[in-house]
């Protein structure tokens, strides 16, 4: 169940995906298990840096898994809707990772509280959420950016498999947790920063116009369709000049797993 564009952006620390798995890696990973993992791009790290590692992938989309699959092929699968719990035993896992997969959900605190069921006694959760809220792009007109971006932000945003969006999850995961039966341990920010229009497109950035433009037909949101037309136009401008910028943040959470009382 990943929700929206699987990015390979690329922060100090390296893309999103290197960072989650190094999170990973910080402690024991006999066993992996990614929650909404799509098609596998921070188990395909967690791999390269521990072959040995058993790994299991959870997602609805099947062309996701058979992606996955392909590039992964020893990897487990199982295509399961989060929505309606984890199809795992209680206490049997080791490590669960997910990014950007609780903003798909209507009810995200029921899946942190079932994460903390299948985590074994001290077992470890990596969590990644990107904050769409943070986006920043740098071109002349900044009152019109501004309009645009929260366009974007207000809009839910939704691609298949996604029952709703919240563009403030990133910042509202750490709380998320601390009111689970996860102990929150750690809390990071990894930004992602693009100077060139075209990796930037490739990323977010054709996203956000595509919608932005639709909600601008429809007359909702904070921007007309002219004004969307004339910022992508400074979108080009800035480029040409040397003044683009993009960037955005995730916030990414360990947490482990509270004994439970005997």
């Amino acid at each position: 169940m990943s929700s929206g564009v699987e990015d390979d952006l690329k922060g100090a620390g390296g893309s999103i995906h290197e960072c989650l798995a190094d999170l990973v890696l910080q402690g024991p990973t006999d066993q992996v298990v990614d929650l909404g993992a799509g098609e596998g791009r921070t188990l395909v790290e967690v791999a390269r840096r521990s072959p040995h590692s058993a790994l299991m992938a959870i997602d609805l989309d099947d062309d996701a898994l058979a992606t996955l699959s392909a590039t992964l092929p020893h990897t487990r699968t199982r295509r399961h809707d989060l929505a309606q719990g984890l199809p795992l035993d209680d206490a049997s896992v080791e490590v669960v990772v997910s990014h950007n997969t609780l903003e798909c959900l209507l009810d995200p605190a029921a899946l942190l509280r079932d994460v903390a069921r299948v985590l074994r006694p001290g077992g470890r959760a990596v969590l990644g959420h990107t904050d769409f809220e943070t986006i920043v792009v740098a071109v002349e007109d900044r009152e019109l950016t501004r309009r645009v971006l929260l366009t974007y932000a207000e809009l839910p945003v939704l691609y298949r498999h996604m029952a709703t969006a919240d563009a403030q999850m990133g910042r509202r995961l750490a709380g998320l947790v601390r009111r689970s039966p996860l102990q929150l341990e750690t809390v990071r920010a990894h930004t992602t920063v693009f100077p060139f229009l075209a990796e930037a497109r490739a990323a977010r950035l054709a996203e956000v116009v595509m919608a932005v433009r639709r909600s601008a037909r429809r007359r909702v949101g904070h921007v007309t369709v002219a004004e969307i037309e004339a910022w992508t136009d400074q979108l080009q401008a800035a480029e040409r000049d040397g003044d683009f910028l993009f960037s955005e943040t995730a916030y990414l959470l360990t947490a482990t797993a509270i004994p439970r009382q005997k």
